[in-house]
């Protein structure tokens, strides 16, 4: 197991704080901002670096909800049709994924799994729980599991010679609730399901009433990225060329989505395009019924209530990550990180947390797991932020 050590130069068992940014070395990429307001440098953290892991260079890490455990994309096929679930002859040896244990003073060692796995959107949480995987299989079907972190082993959700691409899901209880992309045999249109499995002597199985509203596939529509919060689904939706943020009323009481919102995102999209509004994120849902997407328009990610707003509002110019922690708001630019009170990204009231290319990945209470990253590897770091004094 790597050491963890204090990423201010000091090697040390004790947590180093710093108001704001002061005083840290600009080697660590962590330093005093020449912008920052000083009525603003209360916020203090720590940041403690955990250990290096091998990465693909391309697919964001999905940790765990009680940010115990993540898991990282190690090596993948530089192979778009074979991602995307596109193509029936699939390249072979797609990629490799690892599971670490997040524990005080470091990164377990990895639990690796291969060589035709792509790693999913999301974490199943509580028991039964672990990372979401992708399998594309000879002749174009794709299998979706959920990879266990105890012990790296797998337990197949859905196998019907279908591609399953691109799943969602969410823990109720003992109920979990997957949302997916699927791609009939044989066929080219995208329909969007939904279905719900329950725990039962130690395995996830189809519940008798676990199938939810759907939408039907139509030849020359592809949809991307689905995400169920609070009874709305939010899918991309690619057709003609013009890609479309879609949302829909998808409570159980319906047999099919209503429409609630759509908005265009570009007018010269691509189902690669759509696969990067949601996968090249962190966290693609944040809390109530507010989703987080990449606008390929104008290049930052952007905040959506598709029950309140007719379209999505743009984040701070640039916004590359964004996640809660505590009472602040952390986000991400291409080459610095900012944090500030409140839930919103204030660039008014921002205070310089860290420079250069940081990766947010995961915010539980008042820590953050955080990574950077150096070629193909990740460095991953744990960012704990100090309740706010007279507090």
């Amino acid at each position: 197991m790597p050491q963890a050590f204090v990423a201010l130069g000091i090697v040390a068992a004790v947590q180093a704080w710093l108001p704001g940014c002061s005083s840290a070395p600009s080697g660590v990429g962590v330093r005093p901002s020449s912008e920052q307001d000083p009525k603003l440098a209360a916020i203090e953290f720590g940041l403690v670096a955990l250990g290096d892991v091998a990465w693909d260079g391309f697919t964001m890490p999905v940790v765990a909800g009680d940010g115990s455990s993540i898991a990282v994309q190690t090596d993948s096929v530089p192979d778009w049709p074979t991602r995307l679930g596109t193509t029936d002859t699939p390249k072979r040896n797609a990629g490799t994924v690892a599971l670490h244990a997040v524990e005080p003073g470091g990164l377990g060692a990895p639990r690796t799994l291969g060589p035709d796995l792509f790693l999913g959107r999301c974490w199943i949480d509580g028991a039964g729980g672990g990372a979401l995987i992708e399998e594309p299989q000879p002749g174009g079907a794709r299998r979706l599991g959920v990879m266990s972190p105890i012990d790296g082993a797998v337990q197949w959700l859905l196998e019907d010679g279908a591609t399953n691409a691109g799943a969602w899901a969410v823990a109720h209880e003992d109920r979990i609730v997957i949302t997916w992309c699927r791609r009939a045999a044989g066929a080219r249109a995208w329909s969007v399901e939904q279905s719900s499995f329950e725990r039962i002597r130690e395995s996830w199985l189809p519940c008798a009433d676990g199938a939810g509203p759907s939408i039907a596939p139509v030849d020359g529509v592809e949809w991307s990225g689905p995400c169920m919060i609070d009874g709305v689904l939010t899918a991309i939706k690619v057709r003609d060329g013009v890609l479309r943020a879609m949302a829909f009323d998808a409570s159980p009481a319906r047999s099919e989505p209503a429409p609630l919102q759509g908005a265009v995102l570009s007018m010269r999209g691509t189902r690669e395009m759509a696969w990067q509004c949601v996968n090249a994120l962190g966290p693609t849902c944040t809390s109530g019924s507010t989703s987080l997407l990449y606008h390929p328009r104008f290049g930052r990610l952007a905040t959506w209530s598709p029950r309140t707003d007719e379209a999505p509002t743009l984040l701070p110019e640039g916004t590359t990550g964004m996640l809660i922690c505590g009472r602040q708001c952390l986000w991400s630019t291409g080459d610095r990180v900012w944090a500030c009170s409140g839930a919103t990204p204030d660039p008014s009231r921002r205070v310089l947390v860290a420079e250069g290319t940081w990766i947010l990945l995961h915010a539980q209470g008042q820590t953050a797991l955080l990574a950077r990253p150096n070629g193909r590897t990740l460095r991953i770091y744990r960012m704990t932020f100090a309740p706010p004094r007279g507090a």
